[in-house]
């Protein structure tokens, strides 16, 4: 026998970052693959603001991909990629299986999406296609998960002041109007999640830490009676724990294909994607761990550095494609359960000091893992608690580091305390088999650190530019196929344990 699952839909509409209007600067062919959806049901009818329905709209259930429809003689790709595959990759809804439906829009206000707009007649119709194509004998019930909203560029006049009054709207009309396609009671419950919608002339920046490139923040928005439409949306988010925001204006703009500094590009599509997937598991009461936003500006102390705009707590931080790719500032105490790195589209992400010595980031039982390929340096002062489980992949480094200047103080370097009470446990997590996982503490300052380190494995841990100094880091364990390379440096007495490992003077 078999018994028949849940369809869980998610609603995706919006206006052309919805859309996916990436024109000249698509996702590259490796990162698609890299991303590239498997499991999740696709159903899509976009239109434009004259001409309705694009052509190749579905006709059946299909894989999420970026080639349909055609703009302008481009493909689109809007956050559908990233959301679905974010999802598949960490499991949240094994319990059913996970479709989008999308109808996104090539301009307009929100008008367009009122009871009788364009949008809103489009979307409800697209429902209606999707469901009656259904596998009945599949599926024993259709349940409308939440609304995935990113629209807002094109507000103008009273689509600004009433922005949010329209979208509560908006959710209260589809949990009616829906109601004879399947379950309705997530959005009659306010579940949906709010796209920062991006600001006009914005224009990439070029991080000279790391070369990634962000989108500035910077740009212009649309103000009615001292009113904007970011304002108001991101107000009503955080007035509602039903509603989840994602915000997007740290990610790159159109390189290619137009100069209206709108328009996100395919990598970045991915990211908003990813971005939308981690706030609507998060509301579904998943484990989503705590999300490093956007908000490259703002220190690891304050509540908008999370996508969830709350203190990590006891949630693991997650740095992955949904996140900020600047360096994540230090500012005064700064506590992680945790680090989790994960981004395909950045290969080191940097937590830095203020450049102030009473800067620390304490650093707790979640310890450290790393995807493949992925590295982590800590230029701040680091204190370990708990016992602590580090997986770093081979060819892969955890770096412990001074902030170079301007950053020290007097424009010196200013070296780094690594402190606390813990037991580590560093272990080769699956990367590259011929290399060695590395750990590096350089100009580490003479500080007391309690309890132990483990190396485990194919792990390397070196200490660089010492000076000569003792150093108190807790007794250090080399077991079998590990290497500890001292370089010269003083340990306390007795603190090396050699248990068929290498350690080098």
């Amino acid at each position: 026998m078999c018994s028949a699952k849940e369809l869980k839909i998610f609603l995706l509409t919006g206006q052309s970052n919805s859309l996916g209007a990436v024109k000249g600067s698509p996702a590259s062919p490796e990162l698609l693959k890299k991303y590239e959806p498997e499991k999740t049901l696709y159903w899509h009818e976009n239109f434009g603001q004259r001409e309705g329905v694009f052509p190749g709209a579905s006709t059946s259930w299909e894989q999420v991909r970026p080639a349909m429809p055609r703009y302008n003689g481009n493909l689109c790709m809007g956050p559908e990629y990233g959301f679905a595959f974010t999802l598949e990759k960490n499991g949240w809804f094994r319990d059913a299986d996970v479709a989008v439906v999308k109808a996104s829009r090539d301009g307009g206000d929100n008008s367009h999406w009122q009871k009788n707009g364009q949008a809103y007649k489009a979307l409800v119709q697209a429902v209606k296609n999707a469901c009656a194509a259904v596998d009945k004998s599949r599926y024993s019930k259709v349940e409308f998960a939440g609304l995935l909203y990113l629209q807002g560029e094109s507000n103008a006049g009273a689509a600004v002041p009433e922005s949010a009054s329209r979208f509560l709207e908006l959710l209260v009309n589809l949990a009616t109007d829906l109601k004879p396609y399947g379950d309705t009671s997530a959005l009659a419950a306010q579940k949906a999640v709010i796209g920062e919608h991006a600001n006009w002339s914005g224009k990439n920046e070029s991080d000279p830490e790391t070369g990634n490139v962000t989108g500035g923040l910077e740009g212009r928005d649309t103000e009615v009676q001292g009113k904007t439409s970011h304002r108001l949306m991101k107000e009503l988010a955080a007035s509602r724990p039903s509603l989840g925001y994602v915000p997007t204006r740290d990610l790159p703009k159109l390189t290619a294909g137009d100069q209206m500094g709108v328009h996100y590009s395919g990598q970045s599509q991915i990211s908003i994607g990813a971005r939308f997937a981690y706030e609507a598991a998060r509301l579904a009461g998943k484990d989503a761990g705590a999300v490093r936003s956007g908000r490259y500006e703002v220190p690891l102390s304050s509540p908008d550095a999370w996508m969830n705009r709350k203190m990590p707590g006891k949630n693991m931080c997650v740095w992955n494609v949904a996140s900020s790719v600047k360096p994540s500032l230090v500012s005064g105490v700064v506590k992680l359960f945790g680090i989790r790195v994960e981004d395909p589209a950045v290969d080191t992400v940097i937590l830095q000091g203020n450049g102030a010595s009473g800067d620390r980031l304490m650093l707790g039982p979640g310890g450290i893992r790393l995807a493949e390929e992925k590295n982590l340096q800590l230029k701040t002062n680091v204190q370990l608690a708990g016992r602590q489980s580090w997986i770093i992949p081979g060819g892969s480094t955890v770096e412990i580091k001074p902030l170079l200047p301007p950053g020290g103080l007097d424009g010196k370097v200013l070296p780094v305390r690594l402190s606390g009470q813990a037991e580590v446990q560093v272990a080769c997590g699956e990367g590259k088999a011929e290399d060695m996982a590395h750990v590096v503490l350089e100009r580490v300052q003479p500080a007391s650190l309690k309890g132990s380190w483990t190396l485990s494995g194919k792990v390397e841990l070196s200490l660089k530019d010492m000076g000569g100094q003792t150093l108190n880091l807790g007794r250090i364990i080399v077991k079998d196929g590990a290497v500890l390379n001292l370089n010269g440096a003083k340990l306390t007495a007795g603190s090396v344990v050699n248990q068929g490992g290498t350690v080098n003077p």
